[in-house]
């Protein structure tokens, strides 16, 4: 899931030009001025230079940048935007302490009523082999594909301790173990960059910066059989196997069988969940033939800034490249959902543990979705 960025769109000045003819003067150019500010935690940050970024089918990449003033604040003028811009993203970044941060997509001028903010932290350097970061949740997909299976394994790390995690030089964040049976291991989909995420000697790597809140990465992986057993050091606070239908019944110790979700149409995936897994590992085996629980739909409607990387994650090393325009429009559609959907999810206070749960299945959904494209 996308983090849950604290922030807050700053007022615009929108400056209305009358154009020549009656019928121009009906149409409504904007002439936005970006102000905001740069938080590093609880306070300001008080020296920087915030880069702006513009994404949309034709162009990409930074477009112009400004110093941050003395109390946190930065003003940078945007090009022109109309009121009902559709396919034009801009979002502005902030390095400090060697990771960049981003902040939220700008679509419309109308999103620009309020302070814009860039949340930065400082750094915590991680020991050489890594620190123990929470694990707040795992979605695991599994896909019959002929005669094997692929597997979809959704991570999602907690940073709770205030500054955001890096590595030493050569060192690592995080690891995990996967399956010792897994082949065929694919990294770099999610909230982080490519690079960020490796597999390594059986062991999932993450180098990083992880910072505080949530992060969520994807792995993939193939099994020769459903019957595996999946690693789940320390505690895994919500836990999710999907299996997509048709598929042999399965026993999986430690997780219980749930309401089947359907994802898309005409996909069906039995489930089972399990919340504070402390088991060393999960043990998935054939089980009985029983008869199929009711299922319940899942519209797939929420989506992930994930096209390019995702404009909102963040890195350590060299300034990350603004993300790229989709191949395709529909993937396009996708990431301008996905600001919009985010948002709404953003102001809610206290989501419920359903309303979450809910939204992490979606949002992998779409992922999958998206992999596929």
């Amino acid at each position: 899931m996308l983090p849950r960025p604290a922030h807050i769109l700053l007022p615009l000045a929108l400056l209305v030009t009358p154009l020549g003819t009656a019928e121009a003067r009906a149409q409504v150019e904007v002439e936005a001025v970006l102000e905001g500010r740069v938080m590093r935690g609880d306070s300001a940050l008080r020296s920087g230079t915030v880069v702006l970024h513009h994404v949309s089918d034709v162009v990409q990449g930074e477009i112009d940048s400004t110093r941050v003033k003395a109390d946190g604040t930065f003003s940078v003028p945007l090009p022109a935007l109309t009121k009902h811009a559709i396919g034009e993203i801009y979002f502005a970044s902030v390095r400090h302490q060697g990771v960049m941060y981003f902040g939220p997509a700008v679509t419309q001028a109308t999103q620009l009523d309020s302070l814009y903010l860039i949340q930065a932290y400082d750094t915590l350097l991680a020991p050489e082999e890594g620190i123990d970061v929470a694990l707040d949740s795992r979605t695991l997909f599994f896909e019959p594909n002929g005669d094997t299976w692929r597997i979809t394994d959704v991570f999602y790390l907690r940073n709770d301790l205030g500054r955001t995690i890096v590595a030493r030089p050569g060192g690592r964040v995080w690891t995990y173990p996967l399956p010792e049976v897994a082949t065929e291991v694919l990294t770099g989909e999610g909230e982080m960059s490519a690079d960020a995420v490796t597999y390594d000697s059986g062991q999932i790597v993450v180098r990083g910066a992880v910072p505080p809140g949530e992060r969520m990465f994807v792995v993939r992986y193939t099994l020769a059989s459903p019957e595996v057993s999946i690693p789940t050091p320390g505690t895994t606070t919500a836990l999710d196997v999907l299996v997509r239908e048709p598929a042999p019944p399965l026993d999986i110790t430690g997780l219980v069988p749930s309401e089947s979700v359907e994802l898309e149409a005409g996909a069906t995936y039995r489930r089972y969940v399990g919340d504070n897994v402390t088991s060393p590992s999960v043990q998935v085996a054939l089980g009985e033939q029983q008869g199929p629980p009711p299922v319940q739909w899942i519209a797939v409607v929420l989506a992930a800034i994930l096209a390019a990387g995702g404009i909102f994650a963040i890195r350590s090393g060299s300034p990350r490249a603004a993300p790229g325009p989709s191949p395709r429009s529909s993937r396009r559609e996708d990431l301008l959902e996905v600001a919009k959907l985010d948002e709404e999810y953003e102001r809610q206070p206290s989501p419920s543990e359903a309303a979450t749960q809910q939204y992490r299945a979606r949002r992998a959904a779409l992922l999958r979705r998206l992999a596929r494209r």
